[in-house]
């Protein structure tokens, strides 16, 4: 069968292209018809402004043009081959799945279907909570402790939530956008702070009573974030890298490393087979049952749903105003 989706043909350039599937799925696939496709502000943008730190790296495969973008859909499926569990025709569905408008989704992958209670376009928003929780489980976060997180984009907010959840005493956002600290807000995150107006140390002790925090998690990919989150960092505290970085940067290692014991930690959404062990609950359902339980807030970041026909202007949205546009649907039935 004849698809659609989106594909960055070069830097700048969101654009749709048809391709083919097939129609039936085999062993252990299902064939889903997608409803919505969540934009990865982070990767997907660093792909889309050729700015991933893999372009110049001529074996790596992963960061080249032409590109196809999307991390997770939701949709319903249309056919099952054999042995899909309990999958039936016409249940919705969570993929980890592109921009498209169907899709051949193996169940042996992330395919999960869609808790009740969960409405069908906050769905997408667990696969950005999923990565937030890669931090939570690589600081190994304790009741009490105090924690800093730089960027209110949705995987720092997530990331705050999920600190907040998991016992930290108090959560400081850090953003430069009033606007998303506006989000948090509305997120129950209440302590802030803005560099371009507050002196970050300053402010921060006001804040907590303390010259820093046991956690810092940089989830901006802004090398030179980092550090900053190393200063601000307690004695022995950890730095949580949990935005994939943009590039290198300088720091003390005597300093800011070596005297106070800090650790830096790199927390890529990649490592959460790492931290998945022990029959901890597989992410992607953790955190779908998170949000069926209301116990992360999505519809205050779910500010666009745009119909796949306008993904430039999605993805532009994305990158030249950071104040309005954060949790970014694509609409992908709507190709016209």
């Amino acid at each position: 069968m004849k698809i659609k989706q989106i594909v960055f043909p070069s830097k700048m350039k969101a654009e749709i292209v048809e391709a083919q599937i097939s129609d039936t799925p085999g062993p252990g696939e299902i064939l889903v018809e997608n409803t919505y496709g969540l934009i990865s502000p982070g990767t997907e943008l660093a792909m889309f402004t050729e700015s991933h730190a893999g372009f110049p790296v001529p074996d790596f495969q992963y960061a080249k043009f032409p590109f196809y973008p999307g991390y997770a859909s939701v949709g319903k499926v249309l056919v099952t081959g054999k042995d899909v569990g309990n999958l039936q025709e016409g249940d919705l569905v969570y993929t980890a799945g592109k921009h498209t408008s169907h899709t051949i989704a193996s169940t042996n992958r992330t395919t999960i279907k869609i808790p009740d209670e969960v409405a069908i376009e906050h769905a997408p928003f667990a696969v950005l909570a999923q990565i937030s929780l890669t931090a939570v489980r690589l600081s190994n976060v304790r009741l009490g402790q105090t924690v800093a997180v730089f960027g209110q984009g949705m995987i720092g907010n997530f990331a705050a939530q999920l600190m907040k959840a998991a016992g930290a005493r108090q959560v400081v956002c850090i953003d430069i956008e009033e606007k998303r600290l506006s989000f948090s807000t509305m997120c129950d995150l209440h302590d802030h702070i803005n560099p371009t107006i507050h002196d970050i140390g300053q402010r921060l002790e006001e804040i907590t009573g303390r010259t820093g925090c046991q956690i810092v998690v940089e989830a901006t990919g802004d090398p030179q974030v980092a550090q900053a989150a190393a200063k601000i960092s307690s004695q022995n505290g950890k730095v949580i890298l949990l935005g994939s970085p943009r590039g290198g940067t300088e720091m003390s290692l005597y300093f800011d490393i070596h005297r106070t014991g800090v650790s830096i930690i790199g927390a890529h959404g990649g490592r959460q087979p790492e931290v998945a062990l022990y029959d901890d609950p597989e992410p992607h359902e953790l955190m779908l049952d998170f949000i069926a339980q209301g116990r992360l807030e999505i519809a205050s970041l779910h500010t666009h749903t745009l119909p796949a026909s306008d993904a430039q202007l999605a993805y532009d949205g994305l990158l030249n105003e950071k104040g309005k546009f954060l949790g970014v649907l694509l609409d992908l039935s709507q190709w016209d």
